[in-house]
């Protein structure tokens, strides 16, 4: 298997959430060539090696964002120029499960497996995130993990959790000519404003602090009627500083609008910086530096076990047109996955 073919082979194969048939089969096959073996569950595929020992997962998502707009060039094309591979999925998450699958072999082929070895492409990641959690019904629970996510092999050991809310705002509807009734519209701009000039005191080292965003607005019927109601969408990045309930009281006491959750179901994680998982990671690649990541992933359903978010690319890369991973950086990514793994199964025989 050359690493960079395969990865132009998946670039390929579109598969977008809910749609992962194709790549999975792809992948399969590119299990069973190198020999190790394969399970493929629904839209979830994995691979277990050796049967006692401590257990570490390796773990990233096969499905992409639709291709979108803006492309100068195929965005399922898998073209190589310049030392780039293009094309949508190259950067997040293809070519990260391309190195995990080419590391994690090199490390067993190489015996540096002393306890369970699991790598798997999961579904649905940037949707709704049942592939882990499929994966995780399916599994012996890992006692370290690593999710695969484009961070240019600086290991993330904490990640920022995600509220996301809805406002209503009341009001009194009326014909606009007479000056009357309560405009909710008015009455939601004053929250709008109350949430942006909202301040936190406790910082998280590696997150920094919450953040809070009014992300959407619904308003008004016609031009010539006082709206009665006004709905906002309210996108909350939370950190382990502060409770949910915490966040939620303080929006409540400085708002108009009746408040409720939409969604609370990805809290922030973090990892212990001494855990082996961790300095494994820091071990593979030296002179990198753990850091918090604001940016969302699979690791929300790992918030039980000691994991780290690394991989090869630039997630500022994501969910972008002529979206790209250098050729480099996937070689790279190989040679920090096949370290990582010797390095902390290292560590728990020592």
């Amino acid at each position: 298997m050359e690493p960079s073919s395969l990865l132009r082979e998946l670039v390929r194969t579109p598969s977008e959430s809910g749609h992962e048939d194709a790549v999975v089969e792809r992948l399969f096959v590119a299990l069973r060539q190198l020999g190790l073996p394969a399970t493929r569950r629904g839209h979830n595929i994995y691979s277990l090696s050796g049967e006692r020992g401590p257990l570490l997962l390796l773990v990233s998502h096969s499905d992409t964002v639709p291709a979108g707009d803006g492309w100068t060039r195929d965005p399922y094309g898998g073209e190589l120029e310049g030392g780039r591979i293009y094309g949508r999925g190259a950067n997040d998450a293809k070519g990260v499960l391309v190195a995990m699958l080419a590391g994690a072999w090199r490390a067993l082929e190489a015996g540096a497996v002393r306890g369970r070895l699991c790598v798997a492409a999961v579904s649905e990641e940037e949707t709704t995130g049942r592939g882990i959690r499929e994966l995780l019904r399916e599994l012996p629970p890992p006692d370290a993990a690593v999710v695969g996510e484009p961070t240019g092999l600086e290991p993330a050991v904490a990640q920022k959790g995600l509220l996301v809310l809805e406002l209503t705002a009341r009001g009194r509807s009326a014909h606009v000519a007479w000056g009357e009734g309560v405009n909710a519209i008015a009455r939601a701009a004053r929250d709008v404003v109350a949430l942006s000039e909202m301040r936190f005191e406790r910082e998280h080292p590696l997150l920094g602090l919450p953040t809070v965003q009014v992300t959407e607005i619904h308003g008004g019927i016609r031009h010539n009627v006082v709206p009665d109601s006004c709905r906002m969408v309210v996108d909350v990045r939370t950190t382990p500083a502060y409770t949910d309930e915490e966040l939620l009281s303080e929006m409540r006491s400085r708002i108009e609008a009746d408040l409720e959750v939409r969604s609370r179901r990805l809290p922030p994680v973090e990892t212990d910086p001494g855990h082996a998982i961790v300095q494994a990671a820091l071990a593979a690649r030296p002179g990198a530096r753990p850091f918090g990541s604001p940016t969302l992933s699979d690791w929300v359903a790992l918030a039980a076990v000691p994991a780290v978010k690394v991989g090869p690319g630039d997630s500022r890369r994501s969910h972008t047109a002529d979206e790209y991973l250098e050729v480099r950086e996937l070689e790279e990514g190989i040679a920090f996955y096949e370290r990582l793994v010797r390095c902390y199964f290292e560590r728990c025989s020592g």
